[in-house]
């Protein structure tokens, strides 16, 4: 199977259709696509190889003037790229097998499963709910969902515990490293266009804002132009680890795929610092600054799942700085006063174990890239979690008066209190924040607002805040009952938490002493 002319990529037509397509077509052809259809780290890994491809066909773009001929020079200059580079493309070559290392020898070692490289496939100490296929004692994959899967582990495997292989005479680690777009479970965010073309136009940086970004770093070349040969061939090493190219598509673990597709030889591969390590940022990445007890510190905007991702919208649309802090680097192709639609992508994980994928689409209006709309957009994200707050003390009054025995569950808990207080609120808060997130494009009116007349402003942002006062309310109705005269006590001390707890009214009467 050839990864440039094979037909493996899932993506969706203007019409709706769902169908395969290859690099060329995607990158010649993109403008017939509306979007990839793949999982939200799957879709990071593919963008990654798209737009290395359109990086070294273009040889560029070297500014930002070049960048705006990029739809006019890319699809013949990626059909000539990809037809003279045919060849590093092959999936099962016997010498230079795409993302694979040949030659590779086990040891003692038995061959894996390749249903290992994809993470929605129950394997090994990877349990996957409603997938009972690990069952199976071979799993078989078609070529085009196992190109997708060896380019997406590539990009996303954790680091942990992994078996060992001889490359040449060096046998690999027992302990691997995170691949590039893992550590930290980072949050990933992409921009989005009308075609699928149109997004790997927008996603696709030029030199200078690459060099804006990254410094000294040396742009260097693709994995496949400069495929390192054996452990000492240092300057193919450091390209694929230390370049911007380099990096975009890695070879963090080497595989080595049997032709059959059934198992593959795996080990550690090749490591890649991190931002942790010193290392700029991934283009994809957000950096923020927070605030320690001793200092301030830069740090990559991770994904949490009890935080849903649009309450990480502020720090995600701030334009990167010449210090690294910031959003994507393709924010840099946005002109001040332009709206734009954002994907953002992330995966939650424990150790060395994928637990689950995310993603959500965002219509972000102009006014998010000024300091007046991120501040007052994180003015209305700290709203929403002041009101879940009150919700969790509210349900907690509540479960106190009508359950004696709460206090002494509580204290008998002692560190693991934490953990009860929030299976307590989990069916009132859920309720909550699934319902405010359903009406975020009131958040967003309000923000679009902004710099306009003054009355509409501050309507838009009371609907805004009454609408998510209202669902709070539905959601302490909808976990606490008031079935029962002992219940309706209960329900009334909850509910003036909610409406009023105390501790807001004496802060408000303060505020309001001369």
């Amino acid at each position: 199977m050839n990864i440039a002319f094979d037909n493996w990529i899932p993506v969706v037509t203007a019409a709706g259709e769902r169908r395969m397509a290859s690099v060329c077509q995607v990158l010649a052809e993109g403008k017939q696509f509306a979007d990839l259809a793949v999982r939200p780290h799957e879709r990071v890994a593919v963008m990654r190889l798209l737009l290395c491809v359109a990086h070294a066909a273009l040889d560029g773009p070297k500014d930002y003037d070049d960048w705006r001929e990029v739809p006019a020079r890319l699809p013949e200059a990626a059909r000539e790229y990809l037809e003279r580079w045919r060849d590093s493309f092959e999936l099962f070559d016997a010498k230079k097998p795409w993302l694979q290392v040949a030659g590779l020898s086990t040891g003692s070692s038995k061959q894996t499963s390749t249903s290992k490289l994809s993470f929605s496939y129950a394997t090994g100490n990877n349990t996957t709910l409603f997938d009972h296929g690990g069952m199976i004692e071979v799993r078989q994959m078609a070529d085009s969902e196992l190109a997708l899967a060896v380019l997406t582990y590539q990009c996303f495997s954790p680091g942990g515990l992994i078996s060992q292989v001889f490359w040449g005479d060096t046998q690999t680690t027992k302990s691997s490293k995170d691949a590039p777009c893992v550590p930290a479970s980072m949050i990933h965010t992409l921009l989005r266009g009308g075609s699928l073309f149109e997004s790997i136009h927008l996603n696709l940086p030029s030199r200078e804002d690459i060099r804006f970004s990254y410094g000294e770093t040396e742009l260097g070349s693709p994995l496949w132009e400069c495929l390192p040969e054996s452990p000492d061939d240092v300057p193919s090493i450091k390209n694929a680890t230390e370049t911007y190219l380099g990096r975009l598509v890695p070879l963090a673990r080497f595989i080595w795929l049997e032709s059959n597709g059934e198992s593959m030889l795996l080990g550690s591969g090749l490591e890649y610092p991190t931002f942790t390590d010193g290392f700029p940022q991934e283009p994809t990445a957000t950096v923020v600054v927070r605030n320690t007890a001793k200092q301030q510190e830069r740090t990559v905007l991770s994904f949490r799942p009890s935080r849903a991702l649009w309450r990480e919208l502020a720090a995600i649309m701030v334009k990167r700085t010449a210090e690294g802090t910031g959003g994507p680097l393709s924010l840099r192709a946005i002109r001040d006063g332009g709206k734009c639609d954002v994907i953002v992508d992330a995966v939650a994980r424990d150790q060395a174990n994928i637990l689950d994928s995310v993603e959500s689409v965002f219509s972000v209006p102009a006014q998010l890239s000024t300091p007046a709309g991120v501040s007052a957009y994180e003015a209305e994200v700290k709203f929403t979690e002041t009101i879940s707050s009150r919700l969790a003390r509210a349900v907690e009054k509540y479960r106190e008066t009508i359950d004696g025995g709460w206090d002494g569950r509580l204290k008998n808990a002692g560190a693991k209190k934490g953990e009860l207080k929030a299976k307590l609120h989990a069916a009132a808060t859920t309720h909550y924040w699934t319902a405010v997130e359903k009406n975020l494009p009131l958040l967003m009116s309000y923000v679009e607002a902004l710099g306009t007349d003054t009355d509409v402003v501050e309507s838009t942002r009371d609907a805004w805040r009454k609408t998510v006062f209202a669902y709070a309310c539905d959601a302490f109705r909808t976990a606490c009952g008031q079935e029962t005269p002992r219940q309706i006590r209960a329900f009334a001390a909850g509910w003036k938490q909610l409406v009023k707890p105390k501790d807001e009214t004496a802060s408000e009467k303060k505020e309001s002493k001369p």
